[in-house]
């Protein structure tokens, strides 16, 4: 069994500028995602449009030998292009077609553990075609609503919880979203459905902490502090006495 993953980063953001670089704890948030696909794949493509960001990433990594740092295309690389359309472009490629899976990490979900990827491969059977992470909504959406031109709300759901007084988020049905930290298909049902979500596709589900998806400065706040409070909990096991000294 051999497994390929792919870690896509562009360059350009819009309402982060230079995300893919800005440091998480100390370290560019693209490396969370490079070291943790290094430990438990194959093989690992890091690609971007990003020249520098490509120099660095060779520099970092030059003595691992199960990764390939790729310049991506133009055609691939404006603000219009599709993650999937990156991931059919290597996957096409001759010298990927010994990996009998296909994975994509995108950067910025970097909170992903090493369990969950573990977990995540085991859990690709041959019963499923797919996989991918999700998590719960942190709302119901069916609590949602709506705001016309004039500013003017209404229920967004048919039932009319807020008419109706059916607000308690307990009484509402679970629904969950992908989290973007883990995709995975056999490459035989890639070359079919071209997507991750095509077929049988499994839910592995992950919780929110570790499901934050970096878009915004709020969201790299989140991870910051998730991480952080992480580091707390595992330094406090080692050292109890620490715990002590802070209060806690």
């Amino acid at each position: 069994m051999k497994r390929l993953a792919i870690i896509p980063a562009r360059g350009g953001s819009k309402r982060l500028p230079g995300k893919n670089f800005k440091k998480l704890n100390g370290k560019p948030l693209v490396y969370h995602s490079i070291d943790k696909a290094i430990k438990h794949f194959d093989q690992v493509i890091f690609t971007s449009d990003d020249e520098k960001m490509l120099k660095k990433a060779r520099r970092k990594y030059f003595f691992k030998k199960n990764i390939d740092i790729e310049k991506r295309p133009d055609h691939l690389s404006s603000d219009t292009s599709k993650v999937i359309d990156t991931v059919c472009y290597y996957f096409d490629q001759e010298r990927y077609s010994e990996y009998d899976q296909i994975w994509l990490l995108l950067p910025t979900c970097p909170l992903r553990g090493d369990e969950d990827i573990v977990k995540a491969k085991c859990s690709l059977t041959r019963e499923y075609d797919s996989i991918l992470s999700i998590t719960d909504y942190g709302f119901p959406p069916t609590l949602g609503l709506n705001r016309d031109d004039g500013g003017l709300i209404s229920d967004f759901h048919d039932s009319e919880p807020w008419k109706n007084n059916n607000t308690r988020s307990q009484d509402h049905p679970d629904v969950f979203r992908p989290n973007g930290a883990i995709y995975g298909s056999w490459r035989d049902s890639f070359s079919v459905n071209r997507n991750f979500y095509f077929g049988k596709v499994y839910g592995y589900y992950m919780p929110r902490d570790r499901s934050v998806d970096i878009d915004t400065e709020l969201d790299f706040i989140i991870a910051e502090s998730v991480l952080r409070n992480n580091e707390y909990k595992r330094t406090s096991k080692i050292w109890p006495w620490m715990a002590s000294i802070d209060g806690s």
